[in-house]
């Protein structure tokens, strides 16, 4: 995706490899409600935790891609893991794909003053708008998911019969005759 990193900070980035991940994931479990966060955390299953098991299954690989040679496909489908849940869930765009930029402040605190006293700054923020790059890409996933549920959506309310005849929603000619028949009723008590 970006551009190749520089040795000596790719050596740093695999070296701290563990706890960057780590952290990451408790980061993200930590994105939803608490009773789910724990349940992430605690279930190992990946039949009873479909959702925790997605998480790790994608953060691990995702940061080789990161810290490697990127694979676009590779990305794109790692990154489709992880927001693709969050996109049928009530997170917002933003909040959805925070999880990805979040990984920025548990890299620098990690990595950048290691990477300062090497004199590799300028490679450590290039690294960052790795990320950055990662974090957008994460977007468009994002919005490609909501996009395909709102589709999925809207297919399903065209197939139902009454919209299909020019007819109108059951509960809302319920609503209307239960109205129209209070109107007769009023007029039929004031005659």
């Amino acid at each position: 995706m970006g551009r190749k990193l520089h040795k000596g900070l790719r050596e740093i980035l695999e070296q701290k490899k563990g706890p960057i991940v780590e952290k990451w994931r408790d980061l993200i479990h930590k994105s939803y409600p608490p009773e789910t966060a724990q349940f992430l955390k605690r279930e190992k299953n990946k039949f009873s935790n479909p959702i925790g098991s997605s998480i790790e299954e994608s953060i691990w690989p995702l940061y080789d891609q990161l810290i490697g040679e990127a694979d676009p496909a590779t990305t794109k489908k790692l990154l489709d893991n992880l927001v693709r849940v969050r996109a049928v869930q009530d997170f917002s765009p933003a909040s959805a794909v925070q999880i990805i930029f979040a990984l920025k402040k548990i890299v620098r605190k990690e990595v950048f003053g290691i990477a300062q006293k090497k004199g590799l700054v300028k490679e450590y923020l290039e690294f960052e708008s790795e990320i950055d790059r990662f974090g957008l890409l994460a977007f468009d996933v994002f919005m490609e998911c909501r996009e395909k549920v709102w589709e999925i959506k809207r297919n399903d309310l065209l197939k139902r019969p009454y919209l299909l005849s020019g007819g109108m929603c059951p509960s809302y000619m319920m609503k209307r005759g239960i109205k129209h028949l209070e109107k007769l009723k009023k007029e039929i008590t004031q005659h």
